[in-house]
């Protein structure tokens, strides 16, 4: 899902004001919470609708934009939007996002917007997926799709994966290593070079062989002491 942030605009001219709300408009992902001509009000005004972003005129009445952002404790990204150059350094000094200088032409308001977008993305981090509950393939010349519950387990043979499931079977062209990284690991565990078996359908298992699903899958040396240490330990004969 397509993340949203909340523009504040404050500028005394309201010619401007309407500009950059029809530049923000251009812009699925961002979305004008609030817009004054008064940077008193403003600052208020922003205090209860905590926006992402606010542009910022400079000279206004009563209060500077320079002066605003000097006071304002929890700061937003600010771009300033002027008709002095001469503030630039300053503002830089402040810690804005940007600089545009009015009249403010579309492609350089595009530069800035871009800009902030990058910040927001650096500053989230990796995104995290969401857990999957199904899985697509190629199998029939058709593209199908695979609820993960419905898997018992899936075979290697040779350029194929033969997935096991519940009353039928699929073949995809894949090498058995390909096909694991599709497979959340909590759900599944590999037991051998050529089978991988899910969890929740392992009903029986000693060191040699498991059995899922009324199957009965060979257990590999190499994957014996990791497969036996995730397992409830066996218990001993009478």
């Amino acid at each position: 899902m397509m993340a949203r942030f909340k523009c504040y605009i404050i500028d005394d001219e309201p010619l401007a004001l309407d500009v950059i709300v029809r530049h923000l408009a251009r812009f699925p992902n961002l979305e004008v919470c609030g817009k004054t001509t008064d940077a008193v009000e403003g600052l208020e005004q922003m205090k209860i609708l905590q926006p992402d972003l606010l542009f910022l005129d400079i000279e206004m009445p009563e209060v500077t934009g320079l002066e605003l952002i000097a006071s304002m404790q929890k700061k937003p990204a600010v771009i300033i939007t002027t008709a002095y150059r001469e503030y630039a350094v300053e503002g830089f000094d402040l810690g804005v996002l940007d600089y545009l200088v009015k009249p403010i032409p579309f492609p350089r308001f595009l530069q800035a917007i871009d800009k902030f977008l990058e910040k927001q993305l650096a500053d989230a981090g990796p995104e995290v997926p969401e857990k999957t509950n199904a899985i697509l393939v190629k199998a029939d010349r058709k593209t199908v799709k695979i609820d993960l519950e419905q898997i018992i387990y899936v075979e290697g043979v040779k350029d194929y994966v033969k997935i096991v499931l519940n009353g039928r079977h699929l073949l995809t062209k894949s090498s058995i290593g390909n096909f694991a990284d599709l497979l959340p690991a909590d759900q599944f565990i590999r037991v051998h070079k050529s089978f991988i078996v899910a969890r929740n359908k392992i009903s029986a298992w000693s060191a040699n062989e498991v059995e899922a699903g009324g199957f009965e899958i060979p257990v590999g040396r190499t994957y014996k002491a990791a497969f036996l240490s995730e397992m409830p330990p066996l218990t001993t004969d009478n």
